[in-house]
C-alpha cells in the first residue's frame, strides 16, 4: 500500500522580523526536519526515520526536494529548524538521540543581514495524510534602541556597543519530552559588537520625539552585558563638529536584566536631558 507524501504547514508563534502578516512563516525560510519512528507493530524500526532533511515553500506548503512519505505503520515525532538561507548557512547534527539537534549559529555583521533561527516540534503524528502543523519558537534574542534629546545642545550619536557579547554558539533543540532549546557557548569568544545601523551618525534636535537607533541586533539568548553609547555634544550655535569645544563622550549603563531571553524583545530607551542621561528598559514578547 502506498503512503502520502509528508509535507509542512509551518507557523511562528510569534512574527519574525520579515514584512509578514499574522504568524505565517515567511516564504523564503526553509526548514530542515528530522523525524524519530516508534512502531509498535514493527518495533525493530525504531529509531530516526529520517534526519536533516531540507523542505522549502512549494505553493502553500513546504515540501522536500526528494518526496519523504509517511510510514505504513507507527507514529512520527518531528523537530524542525527554520531560517533564510539567502543570509545563513546552517550546519545540523542529528545524533543518535530521539529528536534532538545541533546547529551551529553565527550572528552576520550588519542587521540586513541578521536572521532569525527558529526551531519547533510536533509528535506523535501517524500518517495524518496531511500536512504536519509546526508552531516555531524563536531561539534568539532582539536589541532594540531608541534615543530622544530634550536639552539646548545638539547630540550628535556614533555608536551603540554592547560589550563582551556572544555572537556565535551551537543552538542545542531537545524534542524528546517537553520541547527545550538552549546555547551554548563553549568553542565561542565573546568581543565588543555595535549596533548595526543604517545611517553614519545619529542628531537628536532638542525636544524630539523618540528616534530608533537603526533596527536593532538579534543574539542569541544569554547572560546581559555592559552597553556604551558614544555621542558628540556642541551648543546649538553653528560649531563646527570637529572643534574643540565640541564633548566627545561615552555614556556606559548595564540593564535590570540578567538575561537576554529566546523570544524576547529588550527596548531601551535612552534620553539627554537637562538633568543628566537615563535609560530606561523594558521587556516584551517580539511580535511586530
Amino acid at each position: 500500500m502506498a503512503s502520502d507524501e509528508i509535507t509542512l504547514s509551518p507557523a511562528t508563534e510569534q512574527t519574525t522580523r520579515a514584512a509578514i502578516t499574522g504568524t505565517d512563516m515567511p516564504d523564503g525560510f526553509h526548514i530542515w526536519l528530522s523525524t524519530y519512528l516508534q512502531d509498535e507493530v514493527n518495533p525493530s524500526n525504531d529509531g530516526n526515520y529520517f534526519t536533516g532533511v531540507e523542505y522549502a515553500k512549494d505553493v502553500t506548503e513546504w515540501k522536500s526536494a526528494t518526496p519523504r512519505y509517511w510510514p505504513l505503520s507507527g507514529t512520527l515525532d518531528f523537530l524542525g529548524i527554520a531560517t533564510d538561507p539567502s543570509e545563513l548557512t546552517l550546519t545540523c547534527t542529528w545524533n543518535a538521540s530521539k529528536n534532538t539537534s545541533r546547529v551551529d549559529v553565527e550572528v552576520p555583521e550588519t542587521y540586513a543581514t541578521q536572521t532569525e533561527v527558529l526551531y519547533a516540534a510536533s509528535y506523535p503524528l501517524a500518517g495524518v495524510h496531511a500536512s504536519v502543523p509546526m508552531a516555531y519558537r524563536h531561539s534568539q534574542a532582539r536589541l532594540v534602541f531608541k534615543v530622544r534629546a530634550d536639552v539646548l545642545d545638539l547630540i550628535r550619536i556614533t555608536d551603540i556597543t554592547i560589550r563582551n557579547v556572544y555572537t556565535d554558539g551551537t543552538l542545542t533543540v531537545q524534542g524528546s519530552g517537553p520541547l527545550k532549546a538552549e546555547w551554548d557557548f563553549s568553542a565561542s569568544t565573546v568581543h565588543d559588537r555595535t549596533v548595526p545601523k543604517p545611517a553614519v551618525d545619529y542628531y537628536l534636535e532638542p525636544g524630539a520625539s523618540y528616534v530608533a537607533f537603526g533596527d536593532g541586533i538579534i543574539l542569541p539568548e544569554q547572560q546581559n552585558q555592559i552597553i556604551d553609547v558614544h555621542f558628540k555634544q556642541r551648543a546649538n550655535t553653528g560649531i563646527d563638529w570637529a572643534s574643540d569645544l565640541v564633548l566627545d563622550e561615552t555614556y556606559t549603563f548595564d540593564d535590570v536584566f540578567r538575561l537576554w531571553h529566546m523570544g524576547k524583545q529588550y527596548v531601551y530607551n535612552i534620553d539627554f536631558t537637562m538633568a543628566g542621561i537615563t535609560f530606561t528598559p523594558s521587556v516584551e514578547e517580539w511580535i511586530y
